[in-house]
């Protein structure tokens, strides 16, 4: 196993995650990431599968990029929350003194709140994922396929649509404090927080 210092993956359980990392690496250059392409149906399996990937290649940080809109109750949100707490933080390799890192950022309902959020902010529950489309499509044209991920790189259609990515970041952060000052358990996202440890800040 060869250790690659100060390196990060990102690992989405979507292709949505793939296409819109690899549409900021052409703006953001210095930013170290590698962002997983999901080839199949995924979950916690598909996640563990790709942590364990990450480890053996060396990554000191590792971003899991999760959507919440499947693990609010019941079995899958048991499922998740004990997979979370065995997973995140600081953890050591085997028989080495070599450390890692695990982070796991939510968006609630999915990734599609933080592109709403280049465009205005929303603590609005959404029922369900195109409920949340929906509203997205109301600030610019959007369609969760790999068609059009591949036609339009994302983050340079958002921005060139009237959106701003640093109001993303800002409505993202706002989001979450407001989710710890009320308690409230939707419309949320901690991208903010996975570009700062990328070193890309609001202001």
């Amino acid at each position: 196993m060869k250790k690659i210092k100060d390196s990060i993956i990102v690992i989405g359980e979507s292709i949505t995650e793939y296409y819109y990392f690899n549409s900021l690496k052409d703006k953001y250059r210095q930013l170290n990431i590698k962002p997983t392409y999901p080839k199949h149906s995924t979950g916690l399996d598909y996640l563990e599968q790709e942590i364990d990937k990450a480890v053996d290649a060396g990554y000191s940080l590792i971003i899991c990029v999760v959507d919440m809109d499947n693990k609010k109750k019941g079995k899958e949100k048991q499922e998740y929350e004990s997979f979370k707490r065995r997973m995140e933080g600081v953890q050591t390799i085997k028989k080495s003194d070599l450390k890692y890192e695990i982070r796991f950022i939510e968006n609630e309902r999915c990734l599609e709140v933080f592109f709403l959020f280049y465009f205005a902010y929303t603590s609005r529950c959404f029922q369900n994922q195109p409920e949340l489309i929906e509203q997205l499509n109301k600030n610019c044209y959007y369609e969760k396929t790999e068609k059009f991920f591949r036609t339009h790189p994302l983050h340079q259609y958002f921005e060139g649509t009237g959106g701003d990515f640093k109001k993303a970041l800002r409505n993202a952060a706002k989001s979450m404090k407001e989710k710890e000052e009320t308690g409230r358990d939707y419309t949320y996202s901690q991208m903010a927080e996975l570009f700062e440890a990328l070193g890309i800040k609001a202001e």
